[in-house]
């Protein structure tokens, strides 16, 4: 199996199958190539429409959205869309959950959250049961209920906002702090 050259290498798959498909096969017509794709783009486009069609509401508006535009090479330019527009006013964005870590200390209980973009006076908190309800607003809502690791007294619980991190201390029930 050695020649002058040393060891003979096995020919790879990959390059075993490169020559086969160049002796069988023609060369590929570009233009066919690129007519095909844009037939198969087209038959993409009308299928979504008829999607949309279908979904329609009660109202008759397109319960789904979707939007697609074509170039060629001559610079033509089509497209389509089906689209639900809403007024701003009627879509409130729902509200994120922070996130948030809670550490045990001898005296109290401290949760840390993060809320970007809230300012201080768009803070609530609040001792719901053996949980505390965090909420903010401002850029962003928030809100979330963290449970607490044991019991806890809401008198001397304190709290303070500094560059959106939120800290909250809550004094352990059997504490006289």
């Amino acid at each position: 199996m050695s020649g002058a050259r040393g060891p003979r290498r096995p020919i790879s798959v990959a390059r075993a199958m490169s020559e086969q498909a160049r002796g069988d096969r023609p060369a590929i017509d570009p233009v066919a190539s690129i007519t095909g794709m844009m037939e198969g783009l087209k038959g993409l486009a009308e299928g979504l429409g008829k999607l949309a069609e279908q979904a329609k509401g009660a109202e008759g508006e397109p319960k789904v959205s979707f939007g697609y535009s074509i170039r060629t090479l001559d610079g033509a330019i089509s497209g389509g869309s089906a689209r639900r527009e809403a007024a701003p006013e009627t879509v409130a964005p729902a509200a994120r959950e922070p996130l948030v870590d809670v550490f045990e200390e001898a005296e109290a209980i401290l949760v840390v959250a993060e809320l970007p973009g809230v300012a201080p006076e768009g803070i609530a908190v609040e001792l719901r049961g053996e949980a505390l309800a965090i909420t903010g607003s401002g850029r962003q809502r928030y809100h979330r209920l963290v449970p607490l690791p044991c019991a806890v007294r809401a008198e001397g619980m304190s709290h303070a906002l500094r560059n959106g991190i939120l800290e909250v201390r809550i004094p352990r029930a059997g504490t006289g702090g």
